[in-house]
C-alpha cells in the first residue's frame, strides 16, 4: 500500500493515539537464509532501544560488508522520555513482527519514528515516502491566516535547522486582533540531517504544505528526514512554548520532560 505523495483530509485533525497504532509502515527487500543479517537487524534495533530515550533519537550501525545493518530513530522532540521509550519498543516489536526478514523498513507513529536499511542512509535527505494529514475547514480569513502560518513554520524550521540544536523547532503564535486564535507549529529533522539538508528537507514538504493546505486549520506532514505540523489547537506537550516572534530556543530533551 503506497502512501506517498498523498493527502488525506479529515474532518478535523484529532490528536493521533501514539504507541497504539502505527500511522504507516514500510518493508521491502526480502531475504532468507541469512541468519547473519537477520542477528545484525536484531542487534540493531535493541541497541536503537537502548539509546533512543536518553536524548530522543539514536543511529547504530552493526555488522561487515553485505550484511551492514544502518538504524536510525527519533522521538519527536517535546515528548517526554517515558512516552519516548514506550514508543520506540511499539515500534520495534511491531517491525519485528511484520517486517521480519526484510533488509528495508521503517515505521512512522506520531511520537517516534524507526528505520533500518543494509543501505547507507545516514546523512541523507529522504523524502520517498510523505504521509500527510489537513484539517477540512477553511479559515474566514484565508489569506491572512495562510500568511501567519507561514511566518510561524518558517520561524520553526530555522529552530530545527539550527547549528548546535535538537534538530526540532516548535512556537505559537496569535491570528487575530483579539487573539481568539492561537496557532501552533513544529518542525524536526532526523539527527543525521545538519543545517541546510535540514533545511531542504523541510522545505521539500513546505512546498507541498503550501499547495495542499492553504486555507486549513490544520495540516501535518512528515517523511523518513523530517515532519512539519501546524494546528490551531494545543498538540504540543511542552511545558513552555516559545512565542513568535522570540528566538526558537532548543527544546528540552526527553529526560528532562516529565
Amino acid at each position: 500500500m503506497e502512501f506517498s505523495h498523498k493527502l488525506f483530509f479529515l474532518a478535523l485533525l484529532l490528536p493521533l493515539v501514539a504507541c497504539t497504532d502505527p500511522i504507516y509502515r514500510h518493508c521491502v527487500q526480502n531475504f532468507t537464509d541469512n541468519s547473519i543479517l537477520q542477528d545484525n537487524i536484531d542487534k540493531t534495533i535493541y541497541s536503537l532501544i537502548a539509546n533512543t530515550p536518553d536524548t530522543g533519537y539514536a543511529i547504530s550501525t552493526v555488522g561487515n560488508g553485505s550484511n551492514t545493518v544502518y538504524g536510525l530513530t527519533r522521538c519527536r522532540g517535546d515528548v517526554g522520555r517515558k512516552a519516548c521509550f514506550d514508543c520506540i519498543v511499539a515500534a520495534s516489536q511491531d517491525l519485528q513482527a511484520i517486517c521480519r526478514g526484510t533488509s528495508a523498513s521503517r515505521i512512522w507513529y506520531e511520537f517516534c519514528f524507526l528505520r533500518y536499511e543494509t543501505t547507507n542512509f545516514l546523512g541523507t535527505v529522504d523524502n520517498s515516502d510523505v504521509l500527510s494529514w489537513g484539517s477540512t475547514k477553511a479559515e474566514e480569513d484565508p489569506k491572512q491566516f495562510n500568511t501567519a502560518v507561514m511566518q510561524l513554520l518558517n520561524w520553526v524550521k530555522t529552530g530545527a535547522a539550527a547549528a548546535g540544536s535538537n534538530k526540532f523547532g516548535m512556537g505559537k503564535r496569535s491570528f487575530n486582533v483579539d487573539a481568539s486564535i492561537t496557532i501552533y507549529g513544529m518542525a524536526q529533522c532526523t539527527e543525521d540531517l545538519q543545517g541546510i539538508p535540514c533545511m531542504q528537507c523541510l522545505e521539500e514538504l513546505t512546498s507541498r504544505l503550501v499547495i495542499f493546505c492553504a486555507n486549513r486549520n490544520g495540516c501535518f506532514y512528515m517523511s523518513s528526514s523530517c515532519l512539519l505540523r501546524f494546528e490551531i489547537y494545543n498538540f504540543l506537550l511542552a511545558t513552555t512554548i516559545p512565542t513568535y516572534p522570540e528566538i526558537v530556543a532548543p527544546a528540552p530533551s526527553p529526560s528532562t520532560i516529565a
